[in-house]
């Protein structure tokens, strides 16, 4: 028995196969967002900045913001960002299909990559998308900060 995460089963070219995991991925994360009663639109045109434009809220049942946001897929443990033009990026873990909410802003002193071990806190966090609010998104940008060893006294 097959499982939801396998890919090109049916032996495409890699290249053909390559250009369809985007599309795939993008149809992906918005099903799961549908599904979890976020309003979604997809853009019809190709070659923009974001994909998706999602509706989320500033705190549970408040006022509804929409977020352009760039879905990137990846097999490689983590994600390379491109946060032009963006309010979040979506990462897509490939071999498990968890998404990584990762709000653009936090991206100013990441570089341009980050593994997905250091994105825990964003795992799923559904939580991003019912509380998207200075106060919040400052707590979880805290929590992702590296922790800074204190030195011994002698």
């Amino acid at each position: 028995m097959g499982k939801i995460t396998d890919l090109n089963i049916t032996g495409r070219l890699k290249g053909k196969f390559e250009a369809l995991l985007g599309d795939a991925h993008q149809y992906i994360v918005t099903g799961i967002l549908v599904r979890l009663g976020f309003t979604v639109s997809m853009l019809a045109v190709k070659g923009e900045a974001y994909d998706l434009v999602v509706y989320v809220f500033e705190k549970p049942g408040g006022k509804e913001i929409p977020l352009r946001c760039q879905t990137k897929a990846s097999s490689k443990g983590g994600l390379n960002f491109t946060p032009k033009h963006n309010d979040l990026i979506i990462g897509v873990d490939m071999r498990t299909l968890a998404l990584y909410l990762i709000p653009t802003a936090f991206l100013a002193n990441w570089g341009d990559s980050r593994a997905f071990s250091k994105l825990q806190p964003l795992k799923n966090n559904w939580d991003v998308l019912l509380n998207w609010n200075d106060e919040y998104l400052e707590r979880l940008r805290r929590q992702l900060e590296p922790q800074r060893k204190v030195p011994n006294k002698p």
